[in-house]
């Protein structure tokens, strides 16, 4: 036996020796405790039902109990994680992960899960699980072991099951920073020319930006993503980067730049059209988040800011205005020349948002 399996083993033992006992009301035969309305058992039973309707209720049930019921389920949904059904088995590995980490005895029964043997659905189940019960998680000869089969995931024939996989890692964080390097080759999931394949780049480039810093090796590949997907998700994540060379502020301002024209093309399959309003809006804010948050090193900005409260049609849009103002503040002094467009065309507006950022804004450009 090996010390990784020796590990598992203890953890699975402690965690359940720590379970609630069988109370004597129910070794006499009492009334199990409720879960909607129905006792455990009906619910551990419909779950194992050759009826997927059925057990699509019963999954959805067991995901939702309450806290004061979860540890009697889990030793008890565990056992199913090798259910002779394989269609069993995703439902009590996805109730399980909602319960987060007190599920960490499961970890021995969804670890195998992830084989290619197991339907696809049990690898997507398995691999979102592991997340869930270990977010956060300190670093360790497990979580090691879980990054490293999540990694090799990435190359699963399934993209359900590379999209759990990816957001997995995400959601352990810096524990798994052994997959930095390996991301690299998700990120162009942002800029998939299908909904399916961006729907994962979301949580492809949140992962990424989950490292922050540590993902710096991949900024450029980023850039490039950011220049080719509508996905905002893909600016925010370079702003958890962070600004590390000169060019990425001035990307981020072209990117703004075009979004905001209205003239950015959108491929969906076959079909390429014009970027939606509320994905433009949706681009914009982001752009103005990030710059914000990186103040005065987001001075190479100002001009294009200056030009959005300047611009003879800016009035219409007001939020470009509140988020140029907002990045105007953040720079600061280094925002000096803005000075005077600021005074001339937003202290007397109409819009009293629009005027306040503005009064804001000036405090922090001159100092005050």
């Amino acid at each position: 036996m090996t010390r990784l399996q020796l590990t598992f083993l203890l953890i699975a033992a402690a965690v359940l020796l720590a379970a609630p006992p069988v109370s004597a009301g129910e070794e006499e035969g009492k009334p199990e405790p409720k879960l909607k309305g129905k006792s455990i058992s009906h619910w551990l039973k419909q779950v194992d039902h050759t009826n997927r309707g059925l057990q699509v209720r019963a999954g959805k049930a067991l995901s939702e109990a309450p806290e004061e019921l979860q540890d009697i389920l889990i030793p008890k949904l565990i056992p199913l994680l090798k259910a002779k059904r394989e269609n069993t088995r995703p439902w009590a590995a996805l109730a399980l992960g909602e319960y987060g980490p007190k599920s960490k005895a499961a970890i021995p029964d969804l670890m195998p899960m992830l084989k290619g043997t197991q339907y696809e659905r049990n690898r997507a189940a398995a691999a979102k699980a592991l997340g869930q019960i270990l977010k956060g998680a300190e670093p360790g000869e497990i979580v090691d072991e879980v990054v490293k089969e999540m990694i090799r995931l990435f190359d699963d024939k399934y993209l359900d099951v590379r999209h759990e996989a990816i957001k997995a890692l995400g959601m352990i964080g810096m524990s798994a920073k052994a997959c930095v390097p390996k991301l690299e080759k998700v990120i162009g999931y942002a800029s998939a020319g299908n909904s399916t394949s961006r729907n994962v780049g979301k949580d492809s480039v949140w992962t990424v930006g989950v490292f922050g810093e540590l993902s710096k090796g991949h900024i450029d590949k980023l850039i490039s993503t950011m220049h080719g997907s509508p996905l905002p998700h893909v600016i925010r994540a370079i702003g958890e980067v962070g600004p590390i060379h000169e060019n990425v502020v001035p990307n981020i301002v072209d990117r703004m730049e075009k979004v905001a024209s209205g003239t950015v093309m959108v491929r969906e399959g076959s079909r390429t059209h014009h970027m939606g309003g509320g994905t433009i809006t949706e681009n914009m804010m982001a752009g103005f988040d990030v710059l914000e948050k990186w103040g005065e090193k987001s001075a190479p900005a100002v001009d294009y800011m200056m030009h959005l409260i300047s611009h003879k049609n800016w009035t219409r849009r007001l939020d470009y205005a509140r988020g140029a103002l907002r990045v105007l503040g953040a720079i600061g002094p280094k925002a000096k020349k803005a000075v005077p467009t600021i005074e001339k065309n937003c202290l007397g507006s109409s819009d009293e948002e629009v005027k306040k950022a503005a009064e804001a804004a000036l405090a922090k450009i001159k100092g005050k």
